[in-house]
Formats: C-alpha cells, sequence, structure tokens
C-alpha cells in the first residue's frame, strides 16, 4: 500500500487535561516521480470508464490493486475522493448535495438592478404567506439561494433583521444545481474547427449582451475577441440588456446562449479529469524502488 513504508511521528492528543500520544503515519510527506521517468516516454494516455477506481485500474494495468497510488501519483492527485473522475450517479448526486437550496433571481419591483448589503446575512424571503431564510446571496448574479422550493415568479419581499421590508420582483426560480453558475463567450474558431485560445472567457454578469468583438491580439494565430460595449458602471446599460437580465427574461424572452448552470459546470469540470496518465507496466519497477529510496526504507 502506498503508506506502508511512510515514516511514523507522534501525534499528541488529549484525553481531559492529560497529554498522549498515538503513532501515526506521516502522510503529509510527499513524494514525487523522479526526471528520470518524468522526462521518458513512461506515461501513456488513459481514459477512465464510468465507475472506474484507481484500484481497478492498477490490478488491470499491473496486475495489484495495491499499486493504485502510482496511478494517483503520475497525475498529482491527492484527494482521490474528491479530485477523481465521478461516475454519472456519483456525479448527479454530489451536484445535487453541493448545490442544495433554490434559486431565486430578482429584481426590484421596477425592473431594475437591487442591491443591499443586508441582503448578505440573516433575511428572509416573504412571497404569499410563504417564508424562507436566505442562505445565500450572490449580489452580481441577483441571486437568493433558500430552502423552500415552492416560491414563484411575482412580487415578494424580503425581511432584513432590523425589520424593515423591501420589496423585489422574482423573475426566475430553479433548483440551485442548474442555476447560474457564470457566463461565457466562446472565443471564435479557425476555419478547420480549431481553437487556439484554448477557453471560452467568463463574463461579468452586468456587462451589456451583444455580440460585437474588437480584436485583442492573437493565441496559437486565432483572433481573440473582447466586448466593446462599457459594463453597468459606466451607466450606459439598461439592467434589461445585461447577460443577467436577459437570462432571467426581464424584459421579453430569456436568452441563455451564454449561461453556464451549476450542473453544467460540474459536468465540465469532471469530463476534465476522465482522462489521465498511467505509468508504463515496464517503468513500475523502477518507480518502486525510487519510492523506498525516497522513504529511506
Amino acid at each position: 500500500m502506498y503508506f506502508e513504508d511512510f515514516p511514523v511521528l507522534p501525534y499528541p492528543f488529549y484525553v481531559g487535561d492529560t497529554r498522549r500520544f498515538a503513532i501515526a503515519k506521516n502522510i503529509l510527506r510527499r513524494v514525487a516521480f523522479s526526471d528520470r521517468i518524468n522526462k521518458s516516454a513512461a506515461f501513456l494516455e488513459y481514459s477512465i470508464k464510468d465507475g472506474e477506481r484507481p484500484e481497478h485500474i492498477a490490478n488491470r494495468v499491473y496486475g495489484n490493486a495495491n499499486h493504485h497510488w502510482i496511478v494517483l501519483l503520475a497525475n498529482n492527485i491527492i484527494d482521490p475522493y474528491r479530485d477523481w473522475y465521478k461516475s454519472q450517479s456519483v456525479l448527479e448526486n454530489y451536484i445535487q448535495k453541493n448545490y442544495s437550496g433554490t434559486c431565486v433571481y430578482f429584481t426590484d419591483r421596477n425592473n431594475g438592478f437591487t442591491y443591499n448589503p443586508a441582503f448578505f446575512s440573516g433575511c428572509t424571503l416573504e412571497q404569499s404567506g410563504r417564508y424562507s431564510s436566505i442562505t445565500n446571496y450572490r449580489d452580481t448574479f441577483c441571486e437568493f439561494t433558500v430552502i423552500s422550493p415552492s416560491f414563484t415568479v411575482g412580487n415578494a419581499s424580503v425581511q432584513l433583521p432590523s425589520g424593515v421590508t423591501i420589496g423585489v420582483y422574482l423573475h426566475k426560480t430553479s433548483p440551485a444545481y442548474i442555476g447560474i453558475h457564470h457566463f461565457t463567450i466562446n472565443r471564435p474558431t479557425t476555419g478547420d474547427g480549431s481553437n487556439g485560445a484554448q477557453e471560452s472567457p467568463f463574463i461579468d454578469p452586468f456587462t451589456k449582451q451583444s455580440s460585437d468583438y474588437e480584436e485583442k491580439g492573437t493565441v496559437f494565430g486565432n483572433q481573440i475577441p473582447a466586448l466593446t460595449v462599457g459594463g453597468i458602471t459606466g451607466a450606459t446599460v439598461d439592467f434589461w440588456d445585461t447577460y443577467i437580465g436577459r437570462w432571467m427574461g426581464v424584459s421579453g424572452d430569456e436568452y441563455t446562449d451564454y449561461g453556464v448552470t451549476n450542473f453544467l459546470y460540474e459536468t465540465n469540470e469532471n469530463d476534465k479529469k476522465r482522462t489521465i496518465k498511467i505509468l508504463s507496466p515496464e517503468y513500475l519497477s523502477i518507480a518502486l524502488k525510487e519510492l523506498s529510496n525516497a522513504l529511506g526504507v
């Protein structure tokens, strides 16, 4: 096993006022492959199958599930429960647990942006006799997270800890896992369909929604666009023209092309973990010997 040869250390703990020690493995000790391995053609690309764990891959590739740490080490994974590729069922459970509650998106009652620092703590959302504590407030997304799923589009009010009530209008409600995570706009691709920029830039939710670009240089020969219009701070953009306003459908139909939901974000991040590298079996004995030498065993 990975930690079998790790050094031990005395770990202090208390029983009442008495200080005692337990002998524990020093799991903070870190090892890595040597340059000899890293600079060679020692690694192969591998696509994780649904439900496959490091020990499954180690057993398949090395014939020994106890070499799962080799798989983790090759990919610099410290926490296999958090950083390992999740199966579809595990991912869905994780998302729904991590993004619990209901998101409600609101403006003032004149369809304009509203902000109050008191919204950050101890507030309650009320609508037609239904109440729920506000567990999270994202001001730039005009978003409350509440426990109750019973809120609907229409007038509501926020009750502050001071007893003051502020009227709001709810434009959109959704389970938190399909609430908005961020906005992106895709950089244009070249004629062959490649994207030299490698990523889509995040967009300020208050920026005016527009497809106008100006060239800001190149990455691997591809144009990088940037929005040419100002944001809400310049007093040049009506709230219902912003990305978040259009996404909420403040004026007209909802326009969701640039919105990335929490579910989609987590799915995309999980997909990035699917392809890993594994140490070629012919280098296994070298890696095992290097580990023993590094730990002085």
